[in-house]
């Protein structure tokens, strides 16, 4: 009886092949199915003479990925130079000692009557030329007036990251490398699979496959090499405008990322690492349009009880898009890819230059966290 079963197995099998190569040869013109191709890179398309499939189809797609990282300067390009650029230096100042500003150097130097103090709390001013005497520092600033050394516990050093500019929309997702960090051969964050390449801090990468282990995603970044997800910011394109954007020309900022991506004619045009508000002075989700742009503001706010207060001369490059939240440049932290505002969007200077000299009143600015954890409110 097995013997039957197995011959009768062995018939249908025949007759099905029989029927297939009938069937391609209706079809394709062709007697039988063509050979898998010998193992090798086929890179100019899917060959004619043969199947691309076995060891020819993994080496020509670890080849393709290879390609695709090798050509990556030339597809995201940093913004230019020029962008950035300022005369402005920043001071911090002390939490404790005086905060006296003085109407004139003499002034300054004799201790007179102040015109005015800083307020207590975290607070940054500028300065356009500093002066010695007596041993001591004192710095003019960008108003005309002038505050002593002692006040000064540090400088402030504006960000020069620079976003990137691309050539229509980019066919898969990619981002940023957050710090140096050591790639893995195998997907998983407790296994001691490194790879002994390290990926500086703000790498460009580009995601090819992503592994979902457990509720956390893995990213293959390069063939056989894997980051976890907090270990990169990331931007995923589309062509698709939000809810509500018509004129297909937007500015989308990913809370969950850390990142902003900008589109013109449906198309993504640039892309930067920011950082937005902290869980407690979020930035909220939504589609908002920018209403105000300043070249330069001062900013202040928090709460003096929570400690959190805050005191910022001459920020560049403002757009004002929901209420008091603005898109800016930053010069007082270097935070970018991590959530740690008062709600603003901090940009780099270059970055925060570029975009206000893309943007018009009106720009569609879109809010969302792709994890959902932002309230809404």
């Amino acid at each position: 009886m097995k013997l039957q079963h197995s011959f009768l197995a062995i018939l249908i099998l025949a007759l099905t092949f029989i029927s297939g190569s009938a069937s391609a040869k209706d079809d394709l013109g062709s007697a039988a199915p063509p050979a898998l191709c010998l193992p090798g890179i086929y890179l100019d398309g899917n060959p004619t003479d043969c199947t691309l499939l076995g060891p020819a189809e993994y080496l020509t797609h670890i080849a393709w990925m290879e390609a695709e990282i090798a050509s990556q300067p030339e597809r995201f390009t940093p913004i230019d130079a020029s962008y950035g650029e300022s005369n402005l230096t920043y001071l911090k100042i002390n939490e404790d000692d005086p905060r006296n500003i003085y109407p004139s150097l003499d002034a300054a130097i004799e201790g007179g009557k102040q015109s005015s103090t800083l307020s207590e709390g975290f607070a940054y001013v500028s300065y356009v030329s500093q002066v010695t005497n007596g041993g001591k520092t004192f710095y003019e600033l960008s108003d005309g007036s002038w505050i002593r050394g002692g006040a000064v516990s540090g400088y402030g050093k504006p960000n020069q990251f620079r976003g990137v500019l691309v050539q229509g929309t980019p066919p898969r997702t990619f981002g940023w490398v957050l710090n140096d960090i050591e790639t893995r051969s195998i997907p998983g964050y407790y296994n001691n699979t490194g790879t002994d390449h390290i990926l500086e801090r703000h790498t460009i990468i580009e995601v090819f496959e992503v592994e979902k282990i457990g509720k956390s995603n893995w990213y293959m970044v390069a063939p056989g090499e894997w980051l976890y997800q907090t270990e990169v910011a990331l931007i995923y394109p589309t062509s698709t405008p939000p809810e509500g954007v018509r004129n297909r020309r937007w500015i989308e900022i990913n809370l969950h990322e850390q990142t902003v991506a900008v589109y013109d004619k449906g198309e993504m045009v640039f892309g930067t690492l920011v950082t937005t508000g902290s869980s407690r002075t979020f930035t909220r989700p939504g589609l908002w349009s920018i209403y105000e742009k300043l070249i330069i503001t001062g900013m202040a706010g928090g709460d003096k009880e929570k400690e959190d207060y805050y005191n910022l001369k001459d920020v560049p490059w403002v757009m004002y898009f929901d209420e008091r939240r603005a898109l800016h440049a930053e010069y007082w932290h270097d935070h970018l890819g991590y959530r740690s505002s008062h709600g603003c969007v901090n940009l780099s200077f270059p970055d925060a230059e570029w975009m206000y000299t893309w943007a018009d009143f009106g720009d569609w600015v879109y809010v969302w966290d792709p994890s959902g954890q932002t309230p809404e409110e």
